[in-house]
Order: structure tokens, then sequence, then C-alpha cells
């Protein structure tokens, strides 16, 4: 269609109302304008539908769906099959684009037509947009390959890939085989079939919560990964990689606290680690890791 747009940036939204509004507002504002925005409510029993249609109702360019909830795989081959643009951005309902992201990727993916997946590096923020680190993983196709194959887990952060939409499709799009890893999942297959790539910079704030399903769901999706790592070796021919003598144990709220004030420490934001070990120390006093952190935030603090 002569007036399809160029790119389809697709958002799944379940009980979102909490982190909506910036989200929307931050693909809205984009200098690239040349998109449709399909975001479907997956079943939401907060405010989230409404803040949709109100968003909607005043942006030509957002389409809104809702059903009873399907879970993420339904949800986004449903977005991806109603999306008319080349191109397709994946967004979260909880994460902030930067206001160049799609304008850059865009670009990028003109100027280089065997890469068919691109990402970027991004900023992690915490629920209250504290800042936590950095993460700037490989750029390159051979070291997203290799970073793939190795360490178990994606170096694409699903929420600033953009795509193209003919190898996205004929991979078959997402699968539920693997639950709570379909993109990693994903990436391996399209590896396969088209170039991988990052941009090296910073182009989307992804948040961090204790909601989060890398957080809820650890347990599951290291598993997930494992399974679908396995595939992948299948299919290529390659040799199974070892498994762990001892599978990680999921983390607890503590432990991811305490992970989250260690990196912020280490990337210099000290607010936020104080923010992390306090809460630490609030829920382990008698820890001594909880006072070991404590004691290195605050000689931080002091310098």
């Amino acid at each position: 269609m002569s007036d399809a747009p160029r790119l389809s940036v697709l958002i799944p939204a379940c009980n979102a109302e909490r982190w909506l509004r910036p989200a929307l507002d931050s693909v809205l504002a984009q200098s690239f304008t040349g998109f449709e925005l399909l975001v479907h409510d997956d079943g939401s029993t907060d405010g989230t539908l409404a803040i949709l249609q109100d968003y909607a109702a005043r942006d030509a360019r957002l389409r809104v769906t809702s059903e009873p909830n399907k879970g993420i795989v339904r949800t986004l081959n449903g977005l991806l099959a109603a999306a008319r643009g080349d191109l397709v951005a994946r967004m979260d309902a909880d994460d902030i684009c930067l206001p160049e992201r799609f304008a850059k990727q865009v670009a990028f993916l003109d100027a280089h037509p065997r890469v068919g997946v691109l990402g970027s590096f991004v900023d992690g923020i915490d629920a209250d947009d504290r800042p936590l680190m950095s993460f700037s993983p490989p750029t390159d196709h051979a070291g997203l390959e290799a970073f793939h194959l190795q360490t178990g887990g994606p170096g694409l952060w699903h929420p600033a890939v953009m795509m193209r939409a003919e190898p996205l499709r004929s991979a078959g799009g997402y699968r539920e085989d693997y639950p709570y890893c379909e993109d990693y999942d994903l990436w391996l297959r399209l590896g396969e079939v088209t170039e991988l790539a990052n941009l090296a910079e910073v182009l989307v704030q992804y948040r961090l919560h204790l909601q989060s399903l890398s957080v809820v769901k650890r347990d599951q999706q290291i598993t997930s990964a494992r399974g679908a790592l396995q595939a992948a070796c299948a299919r290529r021919g390659l040799p199974e990689p070892p498994a762990p003598d001892t599978p990680p144990a999921p983390p607890t709220e503590l432990d991811v606290m305490r992970k989250w004030a260690w990196w912020a420490l280490g990337a210099g934001h000290v607010d936020t680690a104080r923010t992390y070990a306090r809460k630490s120390l609030a829920r382990a006093p008698l820890s001594p890791a909880s006072w070991k952190l404590w004691a290195v935030v605050l000689r931080n603090s002091l310098r």
C-alpha cells in the first residue's frame, strides 16, 4: 500500500499503567515520524486500556487492540501480523526511547542492507527512574553470535531492537517453545539467516524492577534459554555446550537489590547504590553481605 508507514512499532501492554505514559510519549516524540504504533492490551485489569484509548484519540499513528490475556508470544505475533511497515521496532510499555532512536536505526539499516536485526546499547534504570548502569553488548554479527552461543543469553536487548519484517516473518516470528526466553530463541534463529548488529550508543532506557520477568521468572528463563541453545546447536551441527554442574538458584528480591547496588556503585551512581544498600540492610540487618555493601557505599559516598 502506498500509504503504508516505513516502520511499525510493536508494544505489548499488560497492567502497564504506572510507566505507560512516558513510554508512549518517548515513541510519539521521535524525530523520525514515518511510523505506526501498534499497542495490544493483553487483558489488563488496571487503567492501561483507558490510557491507550486516550492517546489514540490524540494521535492517529497509534492503533490499539485489546483481548483477554493470551501471553507475550501470541501478543507479539498478533502485532507482527498487523504491522504494515517493512521495518519493525520493538518497545516495552515500561521503557523509554531516546528521541533519535528510530532515525539512527533506520539510517543504519538503510546503509547496511545485510543487517536484518539492529539493537543498541541501553541504560538500565529502576522503577523510579534512578540510573543503575549502562549495558554495552557486542556490536558486530560475529561478536553477537559468539555471545549468544557461549553465554546462553541474549546480546540484543529486545525493547531496543529494530528488524526487517521479511526475515522475521520468514523465520516464523516468535515461538512459545521457550517461555520467557522468546527473544533469545529468535536471535539464535535469525542469526542463521541474516546479520545481527548493535549500535554502539545508548538509544533506550531499559527499566528493571522487582516485577520484571527477569526477576520473577528467572528460573524458568534459565531453563528455557538452555533449551533454545541446545536446539540452535543441533540445527547448526555444533557440539552442545556443557551444562553447569549446579543450576543457579533463582535470585531472591534481596539478591536483586544487592546486585543493583553493586551495579550502580560500579557505574558511579552512588545515590542509587545507597538506596539499594539501605534496602538490603533493612531486609537483612544481621547479614554480613548487607553490612559489607553498606560500608563500601558509605566509603564511596565520602570521596
